[in-house]
């Protein structure tokens, strides 16, 4: 349990280093939270799912997503497309919620879909 709230925090840092960055790239009142954009959402789900599961799979790309208000946060609905140390790329339908400007973010859902 402690490598995982480790892992977590590793992650967190690196992830609030990046918003951090980019705070000084977007305008004040920008209609988004500085750091929250889909696909650095995306980036994060997919380092937290192969940080925890020993999953060496790359983020490629983020497409269907759709963002809401949920319980005090922001809640990302997405479908991530990421690449597995082969190189073959599979989507994933993913949930993450968190508290923009904070260090309150989750991986909620992170799974394969499958493809007729």
């Amino acid at each position: 349990m402690r490598s995982l709230a480790a892992v977590l925090f590793v992650v967190l840092a690196v992830v609030a280093a990046g918003a951090a960055s980019a705070r000084s790239v977007h305008p004040p009142g920008a209609d988004k939270p500085t750091g929250t954009h889909p696909p650095q959402i995306a980036r994060f789900a997919v380092l937290v799912y192969s940080m925890n599961r020993g999953a060496k799979l790359k983020y490629v790309g983020v497409s269907d997503s759709d963002v809401r208000p949920h319980q005090g946060g922001v809640r990302y609905r997405m479908v991530v497309t990421a690449a597995g140390a082969g190189g073959a790329t599979a989507q994933y339908q993913v949930l993450v919620w968190g508290i923009p400007g904070t260090y309150q973010w989750m991986l909620l859902e992170f799974k394969k879909i499958k493809i007729n």
